[in-house]
């Protein structure tokens, strides 16, 4: 417990100069419905920026199934529940291993595909979201009872909406805004959206019993387009570049 202690006390100046500081807690189980083949499933709260209130409840629940040493593959569902309308969320992801020594090193694919409900500007945003996250990362295994790690993941959109402007820059005569016409052409604009370093442990103090704690050093850029399908207004239309911290604890109870 005393290496846990540590660990979250080496990484909290981390978050100095973090634009967005938010938080997480989970608790989940994990059964193996025989040797390989998992099903688990989570609670999941996560705060909103500046720990000013309750940002989402997500409830997963996934299985998992082991086909060698170095290989395994998997799936699920997750609920997002938040003050705006929910999402549904299928995953899908495969997991390639590789032990040498007391490292054991990890590349990770997963495939999202997130439905929004509720109304939004479809010009906007997309109803039916579909993005890739790569993880590249080693666990240490050398120490008794704990096992710190560390990873690197990029996140990439695959197709948020674009479209094409045309004629002349114009510009409202009452509020002085800029804009163009605009022509909606689908969902193609497809960008990585996120670099994120993932530094944790999992804490095992007795058999069943897991505790995580890990931190999430995320760069984010977002691509906003404001427009109402017709027109495309630039001064709100362009990057959106910022730095979020998120500190995780979560427990899992395995059996």
């Amino acid at each position: 417990m005393k290496k846990l202690v540590l660990l979250v006390a080496i990484l909290l100046p981390l978050s100095a100069g973090a634009q967005e500081f938010c938080a997480r807690t989970s608790v989940g189980a994990d059964y193996m419905i025989k040797k390989g083949f998992h099903l688990t499933a989570e609670e999941e709260i996560r705060l909103s920026d500046g720990l000013s209130g309750l940002g989402s409840v997500r409830s997963t629940i996934g299985l998992s199934y082991r086909v060698s040493d170095y290989f395994r593959f998997g799936g699920g569902y997750t609920l997002i529940n938040s003050l705006q309308a929910p999402r549904h969320r299928l995953f899908t992801e495969a997991t390639g291993t590789y032990r040498y020594s007391d490292f054991l090193f990890f590349l990770n694919e997963r495939l999202q595909y997130t439905h929004r409900t509720g109304s939004l500007n479809v010009y906007q945003d997309t109803r039916n979201a579909l993005s890739l996250k790569t993880s590249l990362g080693a666990r240490y295994k050398g120490f008794k009872g704990i096992e710190p790690y560390g990873c690197l993941e990029i996140r990439a959109a695959l197709n948020e909406p674009w479209g094409e402007t045309y004629g002349n820059l114009m510009t409202t005569p009452d509020s002085q805004i800029n804009y163009y016409s605009y022509n909606h052409t689908g969902y193609k604009h497809a960008y990585i959206n996120r670099y994120r370093v993932e530094l944790g442990a999992d804490y095992r103090p007795v058999k069943h019993h897991t505790i995580k704690a890990r931190m999430l050093l995320d760069w984010c850029s977002d691509f906003e387009i404001d427009t109402d399908g017709t027109l495309l207004f630039t001064g709100t239309t362009g990057w959106n570049d910022y730095f979020r911290v998120s500190l995780c604890v979560g427990y899992v109870y395995c059996f």
